[in-house]
């Protein structure tokens, strides 16, 4: 079953007033303010208990009860260590044998289930010429910010990877015409989720990939996108998320039309009239 914050939010504009006021509560502090009473949750939104329990069952789920156990599941999940997913992962086939199909289903599940209109409103985003495009990550997840930069830059001007050190400096001039892509996946960090809020706050147009369970960064974010985590391995695979990013840079070639086509062409003879491939055949042959 998908996460209670999809359920969530994948109903918001179809919801009855009410239960979109108790929906915002539950998103605005999740999961914790669904892990308080009914009662709670009601004053909290300003509606009555019935209202409350009304919602659980729209969104599919039996009982408040039965919502507040997927709710400490969930939990559970977001903070999984690689210590703990090594009992999931006990192999039965070599690593080589067992990948292949591991990799196709995380990637095929995350093409599949992706929101297609936030994709189409991200690719806008990031194709527009009047945008300059800044994706930041965590730990690990920054690769993936990094990779859609060094392929963004070769289509389009105005692309740059923002490192933890760079952000209080580049937080200070964002405003409208920035775009931020923001990486944030499981054991999220709070130094990214507390930059994409700031960036937001100043104007900026935020975008979100994640994983399944999804960033507490989402509520901030105009657009949300979600990966895949399954590995062969105990830990989380960055696989599905990078054929997320080749999808995404797909899509803003297409939306830019000849336009990365003559960019290309500058950026050859840039590279070879700079000088580049002699300096790096003579490194090779130096090593």
């Amino acid at each position: 079953m998908d996460p209670v914050s999809h359920l969530l939010r994948s109903g918001l504009t179809s919801f009855p007033r009410a239960e979109r006021r108790v929906a915002a509560v539950l998103l605005a502090n999740y999961p914790a303010a669904g892990l308080g009473t009914v009662a709670a949750v009601a004053k909290e939104a300003g509606v009555s208990a019935p209202t409350v329990l009304r919602l659980v069952q729209r969104v599919g789920i039996e009982s408040y009860p039965a919502f507040q156990r997927m709710l400490l599941k969930e939990l559970d999940q977001h903070s999984l260590s690689p210590l703990r997913q090594i009992d999931d992962h006990a192999p039965d086939a070599d690593a080589m044998t067992r990948s292949p199909a591991v990799f196709v289903r995380g990637i095929d599940e995350t093409l599949r289930t992706v929101d297609p209109k936030a994709f189409v409103a991200a690719v806008n985003a990031i194709s527009s010429p009047r945008s300059t495009v800044y994706a930041t990550g965590g730990r690990f997840s920054s690769v993936v910010a990094k990779y859609l930069v060094l392929q963004l830059e070769i289509v389009r001007p105005g692309a740059h990877y923002l490192g933890v050190e760079d952000r209080p400096t580049m937080l200070a001039d964002f405003g409208r015409g920035n775009v931020i892509v923001a990486i944030d996946l499981r054991r999220y960090q709070q130094n990214t989720i507390n930059f994409g809020r700031e960036a937001k706050k100043r104007g900026a147009t935020l975008i979100l990939i994640t994983d399944k369970w999804q960033s507490p960064l989402a509520d901030s974010a105009d657009h949300v996108l979600s990966a895949q985590l399954d590995a062969p391995h105990p830990l989380d695979s960055l696989v599905p998320a990078m054929a997320l990013i080749e999808a995404i840079v797909a899509g803003v070639v297409d939306r830019l039309g000849d336009q990365p086509l003559d960019r290309l062409k500058r950026y050859d003879v840039a590279w070879t009239t700079g000088g580049f491939p002699a300096a790096v055949q003579a490194r090779a042959e130096q090593g």
